[in-house]
Order: structure tokens, then C-alpha cells, then sequence
């Protein structure tokens, strides 16, 4: 999922195939793949609750910002890298997730805090932006 989206953008982007339509169904199906996928992982006991409440309340916020940008000023904000990095290593932990391995399990147990240090950090910055561009 991750590599294919990865590719889409890139060959968008190479070939100026960037929409506005584009700018917005992206993000949003990763959104909705990530929180599908994480809520099967909650659901069969492979991930926390409070790992699932993060991801998914930082969408909502990232979505309804991306929605008010949108209808009062007709802009919309492309995602920052720490954002990216922190959806890839999200990525992982799902990944790891659906395998029954004490390392990976191990491996996780790190990678939670990771995500979580990256998601604070790109919040910081999508509020930095919103803020600046809502003056």
C-alpha cells in the first residue's frame, strides 16, 4: 500500500498530473486504509487501543483543518515530510503487527514511541501552517 502511493505520487508529480481532486482523495484513502487496518489489528488484539486512538484522532484533526482550509480559502496543504515519515513507520507497525514474531513484537514496542514522537512533531508543524495561513 505504502510502495504503490509512494509511486502514484511520484509519477504524478513527474508527469504534472497533480489535481486538486487528487490533492484531497489521496490523503484521504490513506487515511481511511490506515484506519481500517489498524482497527482489525485493535480488534484481534495485535495493536493498543491508545496507539489506534492516536492515529485516528490526529486524522480527524488533520482532515477537519484540511476541510475548513478548503471551503474559507481555498487552499490546500500538502502534507510535511516528519508527517510522511511518521505514516511509513505507522505503516511498519501494522506490518509488524500481522506477523507472529517475539522480535517483531520487541521491534514494536520501540517503533510505538517513534510514531508517536513523529506524530507530535508534524502536528506541530500542520498547526504552525494552519495557523499562518488562517491570518
Amino acid at each position: 500500500m505504502y510502495f504503490s502511493d509512494l509511486l502514484d505520487g511520484y509519477f504524478a508529480r513527474k508527469f504534472d498530473q497533480v489535481s486538486e481532486f487528487g490533492k484531497i482523495i489521496d490523503p484521504l484513502a490513506d487515511k481511511i486504509s490506515v484506519t481500517v487496518i489498524a482497527l482489525i489489528l485493535l480488534n484481534l488484539g495485535r495493536i493498543p487501543l491508545w496507539f489506534v486512538s492516536v492515529i485516528v484522532i490526529r486524522d480527524l484533526v488533520i482532515f477537519g483543518c484540511g476541510i475548513y482550509l478548503d471551503k474559507k480559502k481555498d487552499i490546500r496543504l500538502m502534507s510535511n515530510y516528519p508527517g510522511k515519515a511518521a505514516v511509513f513507520f505507522i505503516g511498519v507497525v501494522l506490518l509488524f503487527s500481522m506477523i507472529d514474531s517475539p522480535l517483531l513484537k520487541e521491534i514494536n514496542s520501540y517503533l510505538y514511541y517513534l510514531c508517536i514522537l513523529l506524530i507530535m512533531y508534524s502536528s506541530y508543524l500542520y498547526y504552525r501552517r494552519f495557523r499562518e495561513v488562517v491570518k
